[in-house]
């Protein structure tokens, strides 16, 4: 047995000594009775263990369902998935959720109340888009009423098993409250999954989020194009620039800046066609002092200067 396999099984031994085990599923109901009616405590961990009853996940919390050893049938909303050790799940506080196991099969269901996600806890990781915008939409009162869901499947051996057996340790430990080697544990393995390979991310839900707000930050970018900055979008919705920056580029397929450019020159060709303002006063009023960068980019995108786009658009009269 290797080092790290010692390593594991000590750690393992440990965890069997903490006061987390459920035998059913009116315990674990109990149990996170009693976690929601404590003002408190924000985070709390339950295991069970060589049971096949059908055990129900209480729902009105974020929660984490990972597979510690064995098989386990695992019922999301309307379907199943069939996760084995390392299988993770992660919903947030509407989706339906429970499971049945072997009798091998032992089961950390997390719960977090969303007091738990401070400001400062999420920028730890907003650079992961993928799990930052999960919990953020997770806390949106505008998605209230909708399953959100993602199922990871990993080894045994993976640093993700290690994190979520040591965020589980940690928990328990402190009695199911706050401290920052609890938060920093919580954060090792989010990132953990983030930056895991495409493939163990192996079913999500199938919402489209955040189209109708793609569409209200690209009208508010149009109403304030001339002076519009990345950081001043971002704090009128309440988003990490990066993390709107990534949103973005997600739903149109441009970043913020080419999006702005875009605008841009659209508007610049409809001042071009609609007004008798010089070339110079327009490319001022579109927010740039330097005339050669628009210039550039406008003959990059309309294959002509904006001078030319303008005799261009007067021969069309004429013709008319």
């Amino acid at each position: 047995m290797d080092v790290t396999t010692t390593q594991y099984a000590s750690f393992y031994q440990f965890l069997r000594t903490l006061d987390c085990y459920l035998g059913d599923d009116g315990q674990m109901i109990g149990e996170v009775q009693h976690f929601a009616e404590n003002p408190q405590r924000e985070i709390a961990a339950f295991v069970t263990r060589k049971t096949s009853d059908q055990i129900e996940v209480p729902a009105n919390f974020i929660r984490i369902l990972y597979v510690m050893k064995g098989n386990v049938l695992v019922s999301i909303d309307s379907s199943e998935k069939k996760l084995s050790t390392g299988g993770l799940v992660l919903t947030n506080a509407e989706t339906k959720l429970s499971y049945s196991g072997n009798d091998e099969a032992e089961v950390i269901a997390f719960y977090f109340k969303p007091s738990y996600f401070t400001e400062s806890l999420l920028g730890q990781f907003f650079e992961e888009p993928l799990l930052y915008r999960f919990f953020v939409e997770a806390l949106s009162d505008e998605l209230v009423g909708i399953s959100r869901f993602l199922v990871y499947a990993f080894s045994d051996n993976s640093d993700v098993h290690f994190y979520a057996l040591l965020l589980l340790k940690q928990i328990v430990k402190m009695a199911y409250f706050n401290n920052k080697v609890t938060k920093s544990a919580f954060v090792l393995l989010i990132v953990e999954l983030s930056q895991a390979a495409p493939e163990h991310l192996i079913a999500k839900d199938s919402f489209v989020s955040n189209g109708q707000l793609t569409e209200e930050v690209l009208a508010y970018i149009d109403v304030r194009l001339e002076q519009v900055t990345l950081e001043e979008v971002a704090q009128k919705f309440h988003f990490h620039p990066n993390y709107l920056s990534s949103l973005l580029k997600e739903k149109t397929g441009y970043s913020f800046t080419e999006i702005v450019l875009l605008k841009r020159i659209e508007r610049c060709k409809s001042y071009l066609e609609q007004t008798d303002l010089t070339v110079q006063t327009i490319v001022e009023r579109l927010g740039y002092k330097d005339k050669a960068f628009f210039y550039k980019r406008f003959k990059q995108i309309e294959g002509i200067t904006p001078r030319q786009y303008r005799k261009k658009c007067e021969r069309k009269k004429t013709h008319v």
